[in-house]
């Protein structure tokens, strides 16, 4: 439980002076290798000598292969490396992967995205209906595992390695992997030894709380080279660092969102009652305000993690086997996991703190179970794979600052205009959202032997992602119409009859808005890769492709309580739709038979020449794509053209929107020298990105709610290269660095598209159809000019930084019988924008008008140590993470209509025990 904050003013810990060894190297393509350890025997030892790297195996290609003579641009974190760098979350080992970054709004509500193929990220409530597909894959072994806005955040208990593949892998991984691929691999089961391995961890948090971990794993043959099972366990709390200090919130008659109210400054003098700032209306005297003295608390943003995973393989014979895993995961999150530069009163806060009125959590678990038969028909290899993953999530974050935004007052706020003196309730607001994700899919998979000098790979795709979503927002305090209340009131909204909803039904008191939808995405696909050695061992062409169908849906109900005030009690709820009223603000999904087909080819090619054994160069062509899907608002209309009279509407909000495309040229290389106690890799790559999916939130423009579109296109280009260095049997070195530039090259305009399609309701067309749209009015009269609505040309893709670099030494030697170790790291961020150019560059200060505001993200630096022991079957390690007690912003937003930084994790000094054995 968070600790009562003690006072506004929090006191400052003592920084510790580190010195820190910077080891510059290349980039986004580290392999983060294992490294034999002195004296260790195995094939790569023996072949070369007892100081060389290790071999790492991957299957980025479907297949068993060493990962230096993979022609793909990838990183694998091995189990002894995530031990190492004390890695067992998303947010602790983003740091080491340049080109690879993230929109942060907590644990398991980060947008993952690779080489700046991003146009921006949407806040948490309500993705789940207006939220884009992500394009970075996030697999668990053979199950894949996205949502809108919300990374499957697991924990790295008894990982084999996390493979890392960067540029569009559509041919063999499909929809989702239009950037790259995240794979959690884990152990399988061992037939043939008793394996059991335990960890314990605790450390403290600078500004925050202590933290602790458990782990167990045990492997268990029950049938001896026939039927084993494996378990791990873990629970890992992490305290929280974010202070809620004590605050106020008081109503100002600056507030966007104080028109309703009616209470107009004094014609004469312009003034309001307490003589403050105005823009011509005043806050009603007597006005309800907030505080949060009950709440206020240090550390409130503790996160737990707890679950474990069953596995059992059972082996046939020497040809077939079945494996079968079960995963259950319990993530729960306090509070929130940004900060605020200023209270909502505006006076400035120190780093780590925030002002929240209501308190918030975020819990998120999930469950896949998984199978996978692999066996041999003659010479060819077939495995068929299939898995179920359900995921729930419940969140509620605080909103009352939308209190100051255009239109909150129309919930808050009643006056004259309805014949009513002037009043204003509490400006308290939430918004609680509800996600449930199941996930179905099968593959099947045929291939010929490795060893051939024609090779392929074949196979079928199914799956079925049905994705539900209510969210809430809860910020109406008018009171609700009933049958004796019908004046200064506010009608309940409810579901449409008959919808696709899971709670139907009038909805509460405070609910503003309700969205109560599915969404449901069915992929078929087919796909097929040839490697053929044009020299054997050295010249190798590879062809594949990818037939894709997706079938996309969305069903449900979209309620506003806009245009419900003194409405009739209805047995239904309140429903100001089309076509009893115009404009309208609900809308029933399932009378607009939202479905539609998309169908396609994405396809890859790969010339791979090893020089020598050891020096490989390729080239790749590669292509990805995503789905796309339907705006839950679409058809709606917005912009009118200015006064004078007549006025138009100029924009018709899109029904749907496409998959886009991702096409990518690359020239790379994978070297070892030195008897392969040297690795260089790098790659220079050409993508271009057209049709990008973007998201629009302008309350001024084009309606409050979010939708979707296609629009930008991108060239982007960089260089990514690494080096790993065994410089003696005791120090290893190795670096990873990128270089990014993206640059957007076209620049469209919003184009009026009223053609008259609903002149049949008294709805004219605009004069100006086909033509630019230059300058748009929203219902209240406010205008505003139009210019470069997509962004400008020469914009930068959002969480893109043009240079990213970490390096790492660890220095390992024996002493009586003990093996010591010390270790330093550092990586780098450069600046990037949160958001393309579609959206507003915002700044510290001033009122909030969209929840997409655009941020500059300053560049940042970390640093962390480490220095341990391991004797026989046991071992202990001391860290520090952000040596420097850094509070860096690695992401900014106004998603809760205040500016939000998400900083880094504060200092972090702590230690883990562990222990390991095996019967073999």
């Amino acid at each position: 439980m968070p600790k009562k904050h003690p006072a506004l003013a929090r006191s400052h810990r003592s920084q510790i002076s580190c010195a820190v060894a910077a080891i510059i190297g290349g980039a986004s393509l580290a392999a983060h290798a294992q490294v034999q350890p002195a004296g260790a025997s195995g094939a790569a030892a023996s072949e070369t000598s007892s100081d060389a790297l290790a071999e790492i195996t991957v299957t980025a290609q479907r297949r068993n292969e060493r990962m230096q003579d993979v022609p793909i641009s990838m990183q694998a974190l091995t189990a002894q490396t995530l031990q190492q760098l004390n890695v067992t979350t998303f947010d602790d080992y983003v740091k080491f992967l340049p080109n690879v970054t993230s929109a942060s709004n907590g644990p398991g509500q980060n947008e993952v995205f690779m080489r700046g193929v991003s146009a921006g990220s949407q806040a948490s409530q309500g993705s789940g209906s207006t939220g884009i597909w992500p394009n970075v894959a996030i697999y668990l072994d053979n199950q894949s595992g996205q949502l809108p806005n919300r990374n499957l955040d697991i924990y790295a208990i008894d990982l084999d390695r996390i493979e890392v593949l960067e540029g569009p892998q559509g041919t063999l991984f499909g929809a989702g992997a239009q950037a790259g691929v995240i794979r959690y691999i884990t152990n399988q089961p061992k037939l043939d030894r008793v394996e059991a391995n335990f960890t314990a961890g605790y450390g403290v948090t600078a500004h925050g709380d202590p933290n602790s971990a458990l782990t167990a794993v045990l492997n268990l043959p029950l049938i001896e080279g026939q039927l084993a099972a494996r378990v791990a366990l873990f629970s890992d709390r992490r305290g929280g660092y974010i202070d809620n200090v004590p605050a106020t919130f008081t109503r100002a008659n600056t507030d966007l969102g104080i028109g309703s109210a009616g209470f107009a400054a004094d014609p004469v003098t312009g003034q309001c009652p307490d003589l403050q700032p105005n823009n011509g209306f005043c806050v009603p005297p007597g006005s309800p305000s907030l505080n949060n003295y009950n709440i206020a608390a240090r550390a409130i943003n503790p996160v737990t993690y707890q679950g474990g995973r069953v596995e059992l393989l059972y082996k046939f014979n020497d040809d077939w086997d079945l494996s079968f895993s079960q995963m259950y995961q319990n993530m729960t999150a306090d509070g929130v996991f940004y900060d605020q530069p200023n209270a909502s009163d505006g006076a400035a806060l120190q780093p780590l703190q925030v002002t929240l009125f209501n308190n918030g959590y975020d819990k998120d678990r999930f469950s896949n179970t998984a199978w996978t038969l692999d066996g041999k028909l003659g010479d060819l290899k077939l495995i068929y794979t299939g898995g179920y993953l359900t995921r729930n999530v419940d969140q509620i974050g605080d909103y009352t600052n939308y209190a100051r935004g255009l239109y909150a007052d129309y919930y808050q706020c009643y006056g004259p205009a309805q014949g009513l003196p002037s009043t204003c309730f509490s400006p308290s607001a939430v918004w609680r959202s509800e996600e449930q994700n199941h996930h179905q899919q099968h593959e099947i998979r045929l291939s010929t032997p490795d060893d051939w000098r024609l090779r392929a790979i074949a196979g079928a795709f199914w799956e079925d992602n049905k994705l539900y979503d209510q969210t809430a927002w809860l910020y109406k305090h008018i009171p609700p119409c009933t049958t004796t209340l019908t004046s200064g009131c506010l009608a309940n909204v409810g579901t449409f009859p008959g919808s696709t909803v899971q709670n139907p039904g009038i909805q509460g008191d405070n609910t503003s808005f309700y969205q109560d939808q599915v969404r449901d995405t069915k992929q078929t696909a087919f796909f097929a890769s040839v490697d053929f050695d044009v020299i054997p061992k050295q010249l190798t062409v590879t062809a594949g492709t990818r037939y894709f169908r997706f079938d996309n849906s969305m069903k449900g109900s979209v309620l506003s309580s806009f245009n419900c005030f003194d409405a009739a009690v209805s047995a239904t709820g309140c429903q100001p739709t089309y076509p009893n009223i115009f404009p309208w603000y609900s809308y029933n999904l399932d009378a607009q038979n939202l479905s539609d087909t998309e169908t396609g080819f994405r396809s890859r090619a790969n010339l791979t020449w090893h020089i020598t054994p050891d020096v490989m160069v390729y080239y790749t062509f590669s292509q990805g794509f995503r789905p796309g899907g339907f705006n839950q608002n679409g058809g709606t209309a917005h912009a009118t053209t200015p006064p004078p009279s007549p006025i138009y509407y100029q924009y018709f909000t899109p029904t749907s929107y496409h998959s886009d495309d991702l096409t990518n040229n690359e020239i790379g290389w994978k070297t070892e020298f030195f008897d392969h106690r040297l690795q260089w890799n790098g790659a220079i790559y050409r993508e271009t990105w057209k049709d990008v999916q973007v998201a629009f939130f302008d309350t001024g423009v084009t309606g409050n709610v979010f939708f979707n579109t296609n629009g930008q296109n991108f060239l982007i280009k960089g260089l990514e290269q690494s080096l790993l260095w065994r410089v003696t049997s005791e120090l290893t070195v190795q670096g990873a660095a990128s270089w990014n530039h993206s640059e957007q090259t076209n620049s469209p305009v919003l184009i009026d598209n009223n053609s008259g399609q609903l002149s049949s309701i008294g709805v004219p067309a605009s004069p100006n159809v086909g033509q630019p749209i230059t300058s748009a009015c929203n219902p209240l009269g406010s205008c505003t000019n139009v210019v470069n609505p997509f962004g400008a040309q020469g914009s930068p893709a959002a969480n893109a930084p043009p240079l990213q670099f970490s390096g790492r030494a660890r220095y390992e030697w024996s002493a009586g019988g003990y093996l010591p170790f010390v270790q330093f790291s550092f990586s780098h961020t450069g600046h990037s924008f949160t958001q393309a150019g579609a959206n507003p560059l915002i700044t510290t200060g001033g009122a909030l008008s969209t929840s997409r505001g655009r941020f500059e993200n300053p560049a940042y630096t970390t640093y962390a140590a480490s220095f341990g022991v391991a004797k026989d079957a046991w071992y202990v390690n001391i860290y520090c993470e952000n040596l420097s007690n850094s509070t860096s912003s690695v992401f900014q937003s106004t998603d809760q209509f205040i500016v939000e930084r998400t900083p880094l994790r504060p200092r972090v000094i702590g230690g883990t025990f562990g222990y390991n054995f095996s019967s073999k």
